[in-house]
């Protein structure tokens, strides 16, 4: 139960799907395609990670499960922004 909690508290956190949201158009930025993608992935790792400790103040386990569930957040929060923007490409 607590890790379907933090799963869902991670993909419907605002702040965390804005952060997401920037990355990955910084990385559409990139002139080399290798480096965006990189980048990205070293984005979402770095989110999860560095999100629990410093922005909501969590120490311990809780901390270590919330960083590895997050880069599986993360990584879906991205797919559903570039999902969306294919979207809008598509039809707009």
């Amino acid at each position: 139960m607590l890790l379907t909690a933090i799963v869902i508290a991670q993909i419907l956190d605002p702040l965390r799907i804005l952060l997401v949201a920037i990355a990955y158009f910084l990385s559409r930025l990139a002139s080399r395609p290798g480096v965006g993608w990189l980048g990205l992935v070293v984005a979402i790792v770095a989110l999860a990670v560095g999100y629990p400790p410093v922005i909501l103040g969590q120490s311990g386990d809780i901390a270590w499960i919330s960083g590895a569930v997050g880069v599986i957040s993360n990584a879906l929060v991205a797919a559903v922004v570039a999902g969306l923007l294919r979207l809008q490409r598509r039809f707009f």
